[in-house]
C-alpha cells in the first residue's frame, strides 16, 4: 500500500457527487440513502418532542432502552438525525472520506465505519448519563483517525492539513450538546480496527 495511492484516492473523493463513485462505493451509498430515508421519517414528527419520539422509534441511542437489552441501538444510532444541518454535515463528511472504501475494500470500510459507531456508543454508555443521542459522527471519527494512522504510518501526504482537521474536530467536542464520548470512542475504535487491518494485510 503506497501513500501516494491513498492521497490520490482521498483527494479524488471530493469531486462531483452524482457520478460513478456511488456505484463503486456501495457501503457509502447505502449509508447515505439509509440516513436520508430515516431522517425523512423522523421529520414527520410534530415539534421537537415528536421528532425525538420518532428518532427513538427509528433506533437512536437511548440509554435506558439499551440497558434494558436493546443493544442494536449502539449501531442504529448512526442512521438517525433530527436536524437537517447535522445530517448534511455528516453525509458530506462520509462522502469526503468514502475514497477509503476503494482503498480498504468494502468489507474493511464497513467494519471501521459501523464498528466505530458501535464503539463510540459503548464509550458513551460507559461514561455518560445522557439519555439520548443521534448521528453518524462516531463512525466518521473512526474513518478520520483511520486515515490519520495510515497517513502517519506511510509518512507522506498533506499531514499539516490532516492535523488541523483533527484539531478542529476535537475542539468541536467541547461545544454544548455534543456527545464527545461517542466521538472519542469512535476514533479509538477506528484506530484499533485499522491496526488489525494492517496486521492482516
Amino acid at each position: 500500500m503506497y501513500m501516494f495511492e491513498l492521497m490520490t484516492a482521498y483527494n479524488y473523493g471530493g469531486s462531483t457527487f452524482f457520478n460513478e463513485k456511488l456505484t463503486r462505493r456501495p457501503v457509502m451509498t447505502a449509508a447515505l440513502v439509509l440516513c436520508a430515508l430515516v431522517f425523512l421519517v423522523i421529520r414527520t414528527g410534530k415539534g421537537s418532542a415528536g421528532r425525538l419520539k420518532k428518532a427513538v422509534s427509528c433506533g437512536c441511542y437511548d440509554r435506558e432502552r439499551i440497558l434494558r437489552g436493546q443493544w442494536w441501538r449502539l449501531l442504529t444510532v448512526g442512521f438517525t438525525h433530527i436536524e437537517a444541518w447535522h445530517l448534511l454535515v455528516n453525509l458530506y463528511s462520509l462522502y469526503a472520506l468514502s475514497a477509503l472504501e476503494e482503498l480498504y475494500g468494502h468489507l474493511w470500510f464497513a467494519v471501521i465505519l459501523f464498528g466505530s459507531v458501535t464503539g463510540g456508543s459503548l464509550l458513551e454508555l460507559a461514561v455518560s448519563k445522557n439519555r439520548y443521542s443521534v448521528g453518524l459522527s462516531g463512525g466518521l471519527y473512526g474513518l478520520m483517525f483511520s486515515y490519520a494512522l495510515i497517513s502517519f504510518t506511510y509518512g507522506s501526504g498533506d499531514l499539516r492539513s490532516l492535523v488541523l482537521t483533527i484539531i478542529i474536530n476535537l475542539a468541536i467536542n467541547f461545544a454544548p450538546g455534543i456527545a464527545w464520548q461517542a466521538h472519542i470512542g469512535g476514533a479509538l475504535t477506528g484506530l484499533l480496527f485499522t491496526e488489525v487491518m494492517l496486521h492482516l494485510a
